[in-house]
């Protein structure tokens, strides 16, 4: 393979719940179709059971095969053999059949022959939360990073933060660390419900805050339901509108406890949980809404803060490092655990919203969202390129 050649890259479709994981190679597999030659082909490898992926992946080349459906017999023979010969052979034939030379975003394959791997580590959160986690998962993901640091080739970070983690966390293997922030594609407004049909399919009115979280416990909903309470106090009753999976398979108990704690604090007409609800609708409540929040107490690199960005949408997040590094332009910062701070950042955000403006914003951020994109896309080429063992040159 010469440095002039397109490089055939391999990813593992996640089979699991975890939505992000599949929007993040969206985003991805469309920054690389943006760089002239298209020096990177996206493989993706999926199950049969699974869904239709044309959808998210129009324009990716998608292998689908049975050894990648859990618990089907492909998929069994795959697991012993593996087990048998510390070797992910099958894997790797299949692989090597379809002439990719990097699997990219995946755990290792053991022995690696003629395979080179680019690991993803998104966070560290088990180091900073681990009250969130059992001391199972804890040492599952010990166990699972060491493996992918000591045995990838390059392992992606995305984050300065996760960088410095990593670098704590093995370094001896600190060299291998790549830094790959991620840059989410705006909202595509022609896929958009109107405001007028939001409005009545899920019966609210007036101005609206967006909360596109995951209700999981570090996502730190809490706070927004004391600042709402603050606010109700002052007769500020701000409407929130929360959307997202209502499951955490860590903490089942943690939704239905948030929402009784809603109730204690009478803010149920102030905190509307929407749950996961249409794309098209979300589209909409993101271009309408005053702004987004994202109160969480941790993140890797958070995608509502890329939406935010790539939108030119107003934000108001948790003042945590890796949101400073993400330093959106619009954004109003707050101390996680202060609901006194958040009340007021909401309210310099809704005193600070103009329809106008807003619409002015939203323009010039899909104009500089190429350039933003490009840069994603070169960044990637780049770490692909040194994992190959070639010098990347700028395009």
């Amino acid at each position: 393979m010469s440095n002039d050649e397109n490089i055939r890259v391999g990813f593992i479709a996640s089979t699991d719940q975890w939505l992000g994981g599949r929007n993040y190679l969206r985003n991805l597999f469309a920054a690389v179709l943006t760089l002239p030659g298209h020096p990177i082909k996206p493989i993706l490898f999926a199950g049969k059971r699974q869904g239709d992926l044309s959808v998210d992946f129009p324009d990716t080349e998608v292998v689908r095969t049975s050894i990648l459906d859990r618990k089907s017999l492909p998929w069994l023979v795959r697991k012993g053999m593996a087990k048998l010969n510390a070797e992910d052979m099958v894997l790797r034939r299949l692989l090597e059949q379809h002439k990719v030379s990097i699997l990219s975003h995946s755990s290792h394959l053991g022995k690696q022959a003629g395979v080179k791997i680019v690991g993803w580590i998104p966070d560290f959160q088990h180091v900073h939360l681990p009250e969130f986690f059992s001391r199972e998962e804890i040492q599952l993901r010990e166990t699972q990073y060491r493996e992918l640091c000591i045995r990838c080739d390059k392992v992606i970070v995305s984050s300065e933060c996760a960088r410095a983690d990593f670098q704590k966390f093995s370094p001896e293997q600190a060299h291998k660390a790549e830094l790959l922030r991620f840059v989410a594609s705006p909202a595509p407004l022609a896929r958009a419900a109107s405001l007028e049909t939001l409005q009545r399919l899920y019966a609210f009115e007036g101005p609206y805050f967006l909360l596109p979280n995951q209700f999981w416990a570090h996502k730190n909903h809490r706070v927004v339901l004391d600042a709402l309470r603050i606010l109700k106090q002052r007769r500020q009753p701000f409407l929130v509108l929360a959307t997202g999976s209502c499951q955490d398979h860590r903490n089942p108990s943690f939704y239905p406890s948030l929402m009784r704690i809603a109730a204690e604090l009478d803010v149920l007409d102030s905190f509307r949980v929407l749950g996961q609800i249409p794309f098209d609708h979300l589209v909409g409540l993101m271009r309408h809404a005053v702004a987004f929040i994202n109160p969480s107490r941790f993140e890797g690199w958070s995608t509502s803060v890329e939406e935010a960005k790539s939108m030119g949408k107003q934000i108001v997040l948790s003042d945590i490092s890796v949101h400073r590094e993400q330093a959106p332009q619009h954004g109003f910062f707050f101390p996680p655990e202060d609901p006194e701070a958040l009340a007021e950042a909401m309210t310099a955000a809704y005193n600070g919203f103009d329809t106008q403006q807003d619409s002015v914003m939203q323009d010039e951020a899909r104009a500089r969202f190429p350039a933003r994109q490009r840069q994603f896309g070169e960044a990637y080429r780049a770490i692909v390129m040194r994992a190959a063992g070639f010098q990347a040159t700028s395009l």
